[in-house]
């Protein structure tokens, strides 16, 4: 009986849990043949409905003290690391205590070890969180002293305790420059190896794409190689060519990474009637095409790039460029 009970109640929300109780039991009993013993299973089911609703995501401790512990606590206080037999990853847990004991007293938080320690002198060595990590906010330790004076319930809701200080607004989530590079390391490592260019990765966040870098080994870097970097090309967003072999062929294959926001063509073969070629590049950020052949026919071309503010014409036969090309057009 147990699997199917739990099957009826997995899809329901937390906080929906038990107004939806009393609607299902009786219908969910006849359906699996209990019919003699409805109300029965009706109070077992009810009774875990309302405490799981009484766990929900409403309540004070699950949306302001659990992601303070979660942030500062749990790296120490956890389920792989326990210093003082304490952890914090649970309301269980927290209240069963450490090896000296319960660490908070209901109602009085300066009584309270966990207050304590995290309202002591960072100087002190018994200050929590220790060995130098970062300590609690004073919005995060008023948090805790009001959830502790409430009562230190799991079940209280979030709007009976009051004077908390407001969450702090969410940052907008970064937007990846590119896909994960990782699903595909095999790719690049062979790349690197067949083509002795290097494929770096532009900072730890995977998703912020690839450079292409040339200058260790410029004359290796070739159109033919440029074309064999196509199953990648989406993960490049920065591409150094200069004194590459690159000519208006390899423009071609340029114009396929989708993702590309910087381009330093320098001292290469491209010329102007290749650089409509570059059109696709709908992110593209800055050119540079310092001693080229380029002239103000492609810089011409160039305004076509919604997002190209920065291009670079040191030493070409350009005469005048707006230093912001989208503004000339």
């Amino acid at each position: 009986m147990t699997s199917w009970l739990n099957a009826s109640f997995s899809g329901l929300s937390r906080a929906a849990a038990g107004r939806q109780a009393v609607a299902v039991i009786v219908s969910v009993a006849r359906r699996h043949g209990d019919r003699r013993r409805p109300y029965a299973l009706f109070a077992l089911l009810a009774a875990g409905a309302l405490a799981v609703s009484a766990r929900g995501e409403d309540t004070f401790f699950a949306q302001r003290v659990a992601p303070i512990f979660e942030q500062k606590c749990v790296a120490c206080h956890g389920e792989k690391k326990q210093k003082g037999k304490l952890r914090l990853d649970s309301f269980a847990q927290l209240m069963r205590g450490g090896e000296g004991g319960g660490v908070v007293k209901a109602g009085a938080p300066k009584a309270s070890e966990l207050f304590i320690r995290v309202t002591m002198d960072p100087e002190d060595e018994d200050f929590m969180p220790a060995d130098s990590k970062p300590p609690l906010t004073p919005d995060e330790v008023k948090v805790l002293e009001l959830w502790i004076a409430a009562g230190a319930s799991e079940t209280t809701s979030l709007a009976a305790i009051k004077g908390a200080p407001a969450l702090a607004a969410r940052k907008a989530p970064v937007a990846a420059l590119a896909p994960d590079w990782h699903p595909r390391a095999a790719q690049i490592a062979q790349f690197e190896k067949s083509t002795g260019l290097r494929l770096v990765p532009r900072s730890a966040v995977p998703t912020d794409g690839l450079v292409l870098r040339t200058a260790s080994a410029p004359t290796r870097c070739d159109d033919a190689a440029l074309a064999q970097l196509a199953p990648l090309a989406d993960l490049v967003v920065e591409a150094e060519l200069a004194r590459t072999k690159i000519t208006d062929v390899g423009l071609v294959s340029l114009a396929t990474f989708s993702n590309l926001c910087a381009l330093d063509l320098t001292r290469t073969a491209v010329t102007s009637g290749g650089l409509g070629t570059l059109v696709p590049l709908q992110k593209l950020e800055s050119i540079n095409l310092t001693s080229t052949e380029v002239d103000d026919t492609g810089v011409a071309r160039l305004k076509q790039l919604p997002a190209l503010r920065k291009t670079w014409v040191f030493g070409t036969r350009v005469s005048t460029v707006a230093e912001d090309p989208a503004a000339a057009k």
